[in-house]
C-alpha cells in the first residue's frame, strides 16, 4: 500500500520484507519516498509501530514539563496539576485510540512524562522517593489505562452510532451462549501478526465483551465514562 504523505513525499507500507519500487508523480513531479509522515498530527511509519511518535511527543511533552517546572515552580499543587493536565497530558494523548503502542519501551516513554509530572506537583525529586505513591496520593491512572478507557470510549460511540465509523464485516455479534457480562459483546478478531492484534478493534473488542451491563448500556457517553472510572476504583 502507498500512502500520500505530502504533496511531494510517498510512503509504502507493506508485509513483503522487499517492496517493488515504484515511481509515483503528481502533475510530472517525483514524489520523495519516506519512512514516516505526519498525518492529522500522527506521525505514522511505515512499520506501523508508533515509536516514532512517541519519541517525538514524549520530547515536547519533558519539554513542556521542564518549563513548568521552572515558571510554577512555587504554585499550589492543584495549579500545576491543572497545567499539567491542559499543556502536557492533553498533548500526550491526542488520538491516542489511533496510536496507542504496545511496546514496552514506548509505553515506558510516555509513563515517565507522568512520573514527572507527579514530583513537579509534588515538588520531590528526591531519589529515595516512592514515584507510585505519589500518582496513589494524586489520584492519577495510567497512561496505559486512560489509553484504554480512551479506546473503550470510543467503541461506546461508535456502537451507538455517536462516531461515523464503518463496522460492517467488523462487529459481529458473540455466540449468545458466551454473553456472561451482558449481551451485546461481540466476536473476537483473530490476528496472524502482532500489528494487527493491536489494532483498534481486535484490541479493544475483548476489554468491552468484560465489562459490566450497566456500563455498556449507559444511555449517554458521560454516564459510560463515569461508570468506567467507578469500575477502575472497585
Amino acid at each position: 500500500m502507498s500512502f500520500n504523505a505530502t504533496k511531494s513525499e510517498v510512503m509504502h507500507i507493506s508485509r513483503k520484507k522487499t517492496v517493488l519500487q515504484k515511481l509515483y508523480t503528481i502533475k510530472g513531479q517525483a514524489l520523495r519516498e519516506v519512512n514516516k509522515a505526519r498525518y492529522l498530527g500522527v506521525i505514522i511509519s511505515d512499520d506501523l509501530q508508533w515509536s516514532a511518535h512517541v519519541s517525538t511527543i514524549t520530547k515536547k511533552a519533558n519539554s513542556t514539563l521542564g518549563f513548568l517546572r521552572r515558571n510554577v515552580k512555587n504554585a499550589p499543587p492543584k495549579l500545576k496539576e491543572i497545567a499539567y493536565f491542559s499543556l502536557v497530558r492533553s498533548a500526550v494523548e491526542f488520538s491516542a485510540t489511533v496510536w496507542d503502542p504496545y511496546l514496552c519501551k514506548d509505553r515506558n516513554a510516555l509513563e515517565m512524562v507522568q512520573w514527572r509530572a507527579a514530583r513537579n506537583v509534588k515538588n520531590d525529586h528526591r531519589q529515595t522517593s516512592s514515584v507510585t505513591q505519589m500518582l496513589k496520593d494524586l489520584g492519577w491512572e495510567s497512561l496505559a489505562d486512560r489509553r484504554r478507557d480512551l479506546r473503550l470510549v470510543l467503541l461506546y460511540k461508535i456502537v451507538n452510532h455517536f462516531a461515523a465509523v464503518t463496522t460492517d464485516g467488523i462487529l459481529t455479534p458473540a455466540d449468545p451462549r458466551t454473553r456472561a457480562n451482558h449481551p451485546y459483546k461481540f466476536r473476537n478478531i483473530g490476528a496472524n501478526t502482532t500489528i494487527f492484534r493491536q489494532s483498534f478493534f481486535v484490541n479493544t473488542i475483548p476489554a468491552w465483551n468484560n465489562l459490566p451491563d450497566d456500563t455498556v448500556r449507559s444511555m449517554t457517553v458521560e454516564t459510560f465514562k463515569s461508570r468506567l472510572k467507578f469500575e477502575h476504583c472497585q
